[in-house]
């Protein structure tokens, strides 16, 4: 920190999760309702939008109303049409609000096909299977072929020319972002930015809390959920642990305290009372969490002006 009325730099880290994705918006949208804004948002496959949201100060308004659209669209019109409809639906107001002047930085990761060969198969009739392999990889933590064919792409909004970063811009943003919802198992049209194959962020980083750490915060509160815990991917490769130090950051984790399941919302079906129930339990999460955390709500340090 800088001095007593300054907060300290922030970044917030949100994972993946399908439908229990609703839980973590149900969490930013306690935050803004209490002023408490990141420098740094970092997403990753469903909490794209709402991290995004929350970047440009629209998390609450939206609220559940996007997560009951999206399970009722994923039964009837499958999930590739769900991420391209939101995307068509929030899209130009992220792109709005995501790069004016002063807007928090905002990280969207994905997963980049690397090998050809590879990359024939997920944009091909095989996708499907291999997606549904690659699911039951997770419960043995084989990261063979992810290791051997995918690498991990985060794109930022305050990337520029020349320094060495992916890019997001308002003409790229779209794709980006249907590129890190692609599962392969459940997403039938395949995924390119700029002409080269993607797959979803989950498989490489559900929840890009050490890019977001290393872009200088001083507090990284990560977001999952599931009460589990919090991993860096599907398989498992690195813990994020609550009250542990990330590239010099102080990591405070928030997550559900039981499975959403209970509720009925579950990663690709739920029900409307449930995600009604899930969002309302972040929001009480939220609400709590900064009650904890009052230091937090200091005067912000930068990029929050320009921020609806």
């Amino acid at each position: 920190m800088t001095g007593t009325n300054t907060a300290p730099r922030l970044g917030m880290a949100i994972a993946s999760g399908m439908l229990k994705g609703v839980y973590g918006h149900g969490v930013l949208s306690a935050f803004e309702e209490r002023g408490l804004r990141a420098d740094v948002y970092g997403t990753a496959s469903s909490s794209g939008l709402s991290g995004g949201l929350a970047a440009v100060g629209r998390a609450r308004q939206v609220g559940v109303d996007y997560w009951l659209g999206a399970a009722a669209a994923a039964v009837d019109r499958g999930m590739s049409s769900v991420a391209l409809d939101s995307i068509a639906e929030y899209g130009p107001t992220l792109r709005e609000g995501l790069f004016r002047p002063g807007a928090p930085e905002y990280l969207l990761a994905t997963s980049k096909v690397t090998d050809a060969a590879a990359a024939e198969t997920t944009q091909g009739p095989g996708a499907k299977a291999l997606g549904r392999q690659l699911l039951r990889n997770i419960f043995t933590g084989d990261r063979g072929w992810v290791e051997q064919n995918l690498a991990p792409v985060v794109f930022s909004s305050h990337a520029v020319p020349g320094d060495g970063r992916p890019r997001l811009t308002p003409e790229n943003y779209d794709a980006v972002a249907y590129a890190s919802t692609r599962m392969l198992h459940a997403w039938k049209i395949p995924a390119e930015v700029d002409g080269e194959a993607y797959v979803d962020a989950s498989y490489t980083c559900s929840c890009p809390a050490r890019e977001v750490a290393a872009r200088g915060v001083d507090v990284l509160i990560a977001i999952g959920s599931d009460p589990f815990p919090l991993f860096r991917d599907l398989y498992a490769s690195e813990e994020i642990v609550d009250g542990s130090e990330l590239d010099g950051a102080r990591v405070l984790v928030v997550k559900p305290e039981e499975d959403l399941k209970s509720l009925g919302v579950d990663y690709a079906t739920a029900t409307a009372e449930g995600l009604t129930k899930a969002y309302e339990i972040g929001l009480d999460a939220g609400h709590r969490f900064v009650d904890g955390h009052p230091e937090l709500l200091a005067a912000p340090t930068g990029h929050q002006e320009g921020v609806a």
